[in-house]
Formats: C-alpha cells, sequence, structure tokens
C-alpha cells in the first residue's frame, strides 16, 4: 500500500508542475513553459494509469484531484498571489478533511475481494 502513495505522490507532483506552469505558457506562446506542461501532464497521467490498475478508480481519482487541488491552490497563493479568504482556506481544510476520510484502511479492499 506505501507505494501507492509514492506513486500518487509522484503523479500530483507532476500534475502541480504542470498547472503551474500554465500560468508561464502565455497561451501557448512561450514554448518552453509549455513543453513543460505537457511533459508534465503526461507523466502525471501514466503514473494515474498505473494506479488504477490495481486499486478503486474512485478512491485514486479522488486523492489525485482532491491532493493536487490542495497544492496548487496554496501555490497560486503563495508564487502568485492570488486572492485568499476564510472561505477558500475553509474549502481547502474540508478537501483535506476529504481526502483522510477516503484513507480509512475499511475503504480498500483487495483486488477480487467481496464487499459482502
Amino acid at each position: 500500500m506505501k507505494k501507492v502513495y509514492l506513486w500518487l505522490g509522484i503523479a500530483i507532483v507532476f500534475e502541480v508542475i504542470g498547472a503551474t506552469f500554465m500560468k508561464y505558457t502565455d497561451g501557448f506562446s512561450n514554448w518552453i513553459p509549455t513543453l513543460i506542461v505537457i511533459l508534465s501532464y503526461a507523466i502525471a497521467l501514466v503514473f494515474y494509469i498505473f494506479l488504477t490498475k490495481d486499486h478503486e478508480l474512485g478512491i485514486i481519482n479522488a486523492l489525485w484531484s482532491g491532493g493536487g487541488t490542495v497544492i496548487i491552490t496554496v501555490a497560486g497563493i503563495l508564487l502568485f498571489h492570488e486572492s485568499t479568504s476564510f472561505t477558500k482556506l475553509l474549502a481547502i481544510a474540508l478537501i483535506v478533511v476529504g481526502i483522510v476520510g477516503l484513507n480509512t484502511k475499511s475503504r480498500y479492499k483487495k483486488k477480487g475481494e467481496s464487499v459482502l
């Protein structure tokens, strides 16, 4: 199970790199940031596809998108001085609570295992 978190972490890091560099592409006119975006998302997608092979799609997708959303929102606030508010911080906290809730052991089952 620990390998899942490593692969998921790698996928999230590359997703965040891709999303961050989108800000620098200037609508695809800056080629280096554009290539970084394309390569980062391609790498993230490869890890994501491998993760969904042996694990629940819904759980992996929620962890991937939720984790990426939290990190990129914080990066936007810190790197690009994007707005922050109580509501935004509360929403980030709720996403984190959802990620923790989805990671409870009772939610995972082995491949082929019946839920009954």
